[in-house]
């Protein structure tokens, strides 16, 4: 009998035992709490790509660094129901609009006070402030768009002149005005923009817009030199940065758009600037053809005088445009005139005002295309209230293609835009 006792009794104290070092510890010890499971962070959604059916205007960084400026600028676009914004990030002359925190931005600061065009262009001092700015549209619910200038920088070219435009003698090459551009084959160049477009991201612009997203179109054009230069052409060039710069700003979630010359959509080639339009298309949300009338050579399609002529000449130029991409998903969204010009020889003049602006608008929309960008590079923008009042009273009805010749000069040199 005590036999059999024992045998319970040892059965009972290994079972115990076992028990113990199922759970951590050894028989007799007290029982520490056990700390909760640590749940490992969510992370933070990704930006999702914010698409409107944007109407919008221009603005300088000056503008847009102007607290009543851009006061009356916000005030006039709520009374016209207008809701995006374009705002020079980094303009053609090189500038960026607010202080970046780059490597590139850096050098250029270390060179201030040694090169003229940092200070004479306003770099990273014209809107200083740009929380404030982008708090003010983020309160009235405006679409911000930074529009970025890729290649036409007479700036970093010349504190980096390595990552410049070459003569083929040694040397920065200079266009007409004597400015200088970056190499489109230049890597350092493309990660540049990214860079920009990213602190643009960063501060709350919803949408990137390339400008000057090509090879120079003025100056001596038999004495460039690109240092790096590969085997690929202009236009598999430019569409292999846009599909750079696309890739690398993926995880901003922002837009992404182009401006190429509104006679992209007639001709075929690059107009020996690399800008295809179909190409560009591919690698963008948006293309954003500059059908300003006034920069339309006096008989382009057909045409007499397309400054003089708004309505026909923006709706055979979209009309072409559409064709174009018919096969993408790209969108199509215009840059229009809200400026006029005197007659320059080859290029008509005109005085526009609300009856041309309204023509532009609806041209645009008579393609099905009702998103539009109105450019004064003054920032006045005199007449659009009263056009974009007309327009509104007006219910859009398709109109067949006017009537016109089969236009010459396919091959058009493009004009300065």
């Amino acid at each position: 009998m005590k036999n059999a006792q024992h045998l319970v009794i040892a059965v009972l104290l290994a079972a115990v035992a076992v028990a113990g070092c199922r759970s951590g510890r050894q028989a007799g010890e007290t029982a520490a709490a056990t700390p909760a499971a640590t749940a490992e962070p969510t992370p933070p959604p990704k930006p999702q790509k914010e698409f409107i059916e944007a109407r919008g205007i221009y603005l300088t960084g000056w503008s847009a660094g102007g607290k009543q400026k851009m006061q009356n600028m916000v005030a006039m676009m709520k009374r016209s129901g207008l809701n995006a914004v374009v705002i020079d990030v980094k303009d053609s002359d090189g500038a960026i609009t607010f202080p970046m925190d780059i490597k590139w931005a850096r050098e250029v600061e270390a060179k201030r006070g040694k090169i003229k065009e940092i200070n004479q262009y306003g770099y990273a001092q014209r809107a200083a402030n740009i929380d404030w700015t982008m708090q003010l549209l983020k309160e009235n619910n405006i679409y911000p768009i930074a529009r970025i200038a890729v290649f036409a920088d007479d700036i970093l070219s010349r504190v980096r002149p390595d990552m410049a435009v070459h003569k083929p003698s040694g040397g920065i090459w200079e266009n007409r005005k004597k400015e200088a551009w970056l190499n489109p084959y230049n890597q350092e160049v493309w990660d540049y923009q990214v860079a920009v477009a990213a602190e643009a991201a960063k501060k709350g612009f919803k949408e990137i817009q390339w400008d000057y997203v090509r090879f120079p179109t003025d100056g001596n054009m038999g004495a460039l030199a690109f240092p790096g230069k590969t085997d690929k052409g202009q236009a598999d060039t430019i569409a292999a940065f846009l599909g750079y710069a696309r890739e690398k700003l993926a995880p901003h979630g922002v837009v992404i758009s182009a401006d190429i010359f509104g006679l992209t959509g007639l001709v075929k080639g690059g107009m020996g600037i690399g800008q295809v339009i179909h190409r560009v298309a591919e690698n963008v949300d948006y293309i954003c053809p500059m059908v300003y009338p006034s920069h339309y050579h006096k008989g382009e399609y057909g045409i007499a005088n397309p400054n003089s002529e708004p309505y026909q000449i923006v709706f055979v130029s979209l009309r072409d445009a559409k064709k174009r991409l018919a096969d993408t998903n790209c969108k199509i969204r215009p840059w229009l005139q809200n400026f006029s010009l005197p007659d320059r020889g080859r290029y008509g003049g005109s005085t526009y005002g609300p009856s041309q602006i309204a023509a532009q608008i609806k041209a645009a929309r008579d393609n099905g295309i009702t998103e539009f960008l109105m450019w004064d590079p003054k920032n006045r923008f005199n007449g659009l209230e009263e056009a974009l009042a007309r327009v509104a009273k007006e219910k859009p009805a398709p109109k067949p293609a006017p009537a016109a010749p089969k236009p010459a000069g396919s091959e058009a040199k493009p004009a300065g835009q």
